[in-house]
């Protein structure tokens, strides 16, 4: 009698183990990762040639303290800032955000001599222009609006500001999810690094004239 107690007291152990080791499998696969991608060329981009041989290097880019976190942040009415407990980045925001710029960036202008902060080796030497980004806002919410609002500043080869500016950027997102939510943060993106790619193009353009 008392072994059958016993292997029924161990028979239960394995199973309640068992259940624990379930539950904590459950808990883990309820938290989702995504990353920040480069989009494609809008329809009617053109890629230029004047610049192709341009070194840009992007950043660094700077966020909000409450937007540095893993945690994806939105945001809803009355400015409520919420952060999600299972949807996060797989990487550092900031990181992420240069990384599509320079991605961007590369496709935009018609160059590889692409390099993301912090430079390494004697790269900052051969960098025609640095983009520096100071991100304001960056968020929104699921089934509604992402807006990026960033301040930018163009710098060229000698460290003279070519050009500081603001854009501020809205997209509408489709879907409800937190997929959609980032599909529409990389247009908001793709959209500053045209802006951008743009600027660039008519420094370049500008100095291959002379003037």
């Amino acid at each position: 009698m008392i072994r059958h107690h016993a292997g029924r007291a161990a028979a239960l152990l394995l199973t309640a183990g068992a259940l624990a080791l379930v539950g904590c499998a459950a808990v883990a696969d309820a938290t989702r990762y995504y990353v920040l991608s480069s989009t494609t060329a809008a329809p009617g981009d053109s890629a230029p040639t004047a610049v192709s041989s341009a070194g840009v290097g992007i950043g660094p880019v700077l966020v909000p303290s409450y937007l540095n976190r893993a945690q994806i942040v939105t945001r809803g009415a009355n400015d409520v800032v919420e952060i999600s407990t299972y949807h996060r980045w797989a990487e550092p925001l900031e990181s992420g955000i240069a990384q599509v710029l320079a991605d961007d960036l590369a496709m935009q202008i018609g160059t590889e001599r692409i390099a993301v902060f912090p430079w390494r080796g004697r790269i900052a030497h051969a960098l025609d222009y640095q983009v520096v980004v100071v991100v304001l806002r960056f968020e929104g919410a699921p089934g509604h609006r992402v807006t990026l609002d960033a301040r930018w500043r163009l710098v060229g080869q000698d460290g003279q500001e070519l050009a500081l500016k603001r854009s501020t950027i809205d997209e509408p997102v489709a879907g409800d999810g937190y997929q959609s939510l980032v599909l529409g943060m990389n247009r908001v993106l793709g959209t500053l690094a045209r802006e951008i790619a743009a600027e660039i193009r008519s420094r370049a353009d500008a100095r291959a004239s002379g003037r």
